[in-house]
């Protein structure tokens, strides 16, 4: 044993010769087994130092997309406060991102704002994060009353069905409805004179919805709009065209005025409540059929102008200090009018049909008017009326000589009561103006004769017993 506690042996012809002496193919091998280890090493710790500093870069990246978009909502939502008209699609670089701002118009008081902001990674593709919100209008929030229809639809509305019915009962036919908070109010036509006309309905529970209450006016009524804490009724009656009914209690509603305005002869036909004043229309008669009355005090309502159209009004839009009627005069079915000044109403423009049909029903999103007709072969139509004095014809429908009673619009879908007797409800897909689209349709077992809309649910008045359908997406 040496000095290092070697072990030595001494073999024939062999001196020194000890047992753990290395050879130089084994020593070159081990060699290069370690430099490889130390190479794997290393590689892969470049790997992970530069793979966390992409990460890192990506992560940055992304948050500041993130900061881009949400700025850009908050500014929509800036924008919409000052100005909601103003509202509108635009598209910007922002410290080397791509910012597509859309704005989508629901309703005439609602608008969906869809903010993209897009990257490009190497080497030839692209990330992007995308952020959305619905704003409304609070000023025609207010002015509406608080109607404004919620959220938009969603589901599949090329399937809709039935969520529930209502019955009112033998010899009550509806005749229009409004629905506000799930609350439905329904106008209708009695067999006799000593039924009620007037219904609300708790749909709270969309699929077991229960009348609350009735309320009997007189002799029927035609139209509804609710704001606040009252319904506003067009009555069958040409001495009181105008009634208010306080539904404050739902379960106990009360008749707080009767309004026959100066100069009014002729029954109410049409009723449209906005910024504190209601707007009446009225049947031919021979002085004035379209009024503007001043219903801030709802007991004391008082008139403020009227205008002679010389013809039926049956149905009324108003967006600010525009009014869209809807007429029988086959020359101008819809009538567009100036009432910033209700003591001196002026026509701003007029819109004669192709067909020379009646005009029976009104819609207004943003600057496309949805009219529809009583019957005859064009029974709805879509119009351009980003210049009131010449509204233009976009598109034609016929949907076979059946009148559109009621329209609602909202986002892409235009939701119709109609005179078809295998289609009274409908769904058309107006994502092109100028093209709609049939989506849905459903067979009820009258006429249907108003339509609302409220969270992606339909609200149908129909003329029988079994007078309101709920309608959803499937």
């Amino acid at each position: 044993m040496n000095f290092f506690g070697q072990r030595t042996y001494s073999l024939p012809g062999v001196r020194g010769f000890k047992d753990n002496q290395p050879k130089g193919g084994q020593t070159t091998l081990e060699l290069l087994i370690a430099l490889s280890i130390i190479l794997t090493s290393i590689a892969a710790g470049i790997l992970v130092f530069f793979g966390g500093q992409s990460l890192s870069v990506s992560s940055e990246l992304n948050d500041q997309a993130t900061y881009i978009a949400r700025q850009a909502v908050e500014s929509a939502r800036y924008e919409a406060r000052l100005n909601f008209g103003s509202l509108v699609s635009a598209s910007s670089v922002v410290a080397g991102f791509s910012r597509q701002t859309n704005v989508q118009t629901l309703d005439q008081y609602t608008k969906k704002v869809t903010v993209t902001v897009s990257w490009p990674v190497a080497p030839t593709g692209t990330r992007s994060i995308q952020f959305a919100t619905d704003l409304t209008d609070w000023r025609g929030y207010v002015d509406l009353g608080g109607d404004t229809g919620g959220g938009g639809p969603s589901g599949n509305w090329k399937n809709p069905w039935t969520l529930g019915t209502v019955d009112l009962g033998p010899g009550n036919a509806a005749t229009d409805l409004d629905v506000k908070s799930k609350i439905v109010y329904i106008t209708a036509q009695a067999s006799d004179v000593k039924k009620p006309d007037f219904f609300i309905v708790d749909a709270t529970n969309g699929q077991s919805p229960r009348v609350v209450s009735s309320l009997n006016t007189g002799p029927s009524l035609n139209s509804v709009d609710v704001a606040g804490n009252y319904a506003y009724v067009a009555n069958d009656d040409d001495d009181v065209p105008l009634q208010i009914i306080d539904v404050t209690n739902i379960t106990s509603p009360l008749l707080a005025a009767s309004f026959d305005p100066p100069g009014a002869s002729e029954e109410g036909e049409a009723v449209f409540y906005y910024a504190g004043k209601v707007y009446l229309g009225t049947v031919a008669a021979a002085g004035p059929e379209f009024f503007v009355i001043d219903v801030s005090n709802p007991s004391n309502p008082m008139e403020l102008g009227s205008f002679n159209v010389g013809a039926d009004v049956n149905g009324i839009f108003i967006s600010g200090n525009t009014a869209y009627l809807a007429t029988s005069d086959d020359s101008k079915e819809l009538l567009v009018l100036n009432v910033s000044n209700p003591s001196n109403i002026t026509l701003l423009g007029s819109y004669s049909a192709p067909g020379g049909e009646n005009g029976e029903s009104i819609y207004v999103s943003g600057n496309i008017a949805y009219l529809g007709r009583s019957s005859g072969s064009n029974d709805f139509i879509t119009l351009d009326v980003s210049s009131p004095a010449a509204p233009k014809q976009l598109g034609v429908v016929n949907l076979g000589g059946a009148g559109v009673n009621g329209i609602y619009v909202r986002d892409y879908l235009a939701f119709l009561a109609t005179n078809d007797s295998n289609k009274e409800f409908q769904a058309w897909n107006i994502s092109s103006s100028s093209a709609p689209v049939i989506w849905s349709a459903f067979n009820f077992p009258q006429v249907a004769t108003g339509v609302d809309y409220e969270d992606n649910l339909v609200y149908v008045s129909v003329r029988s017993n079994d007078a309101l359908r709920i309608v959803t997406s499937q």
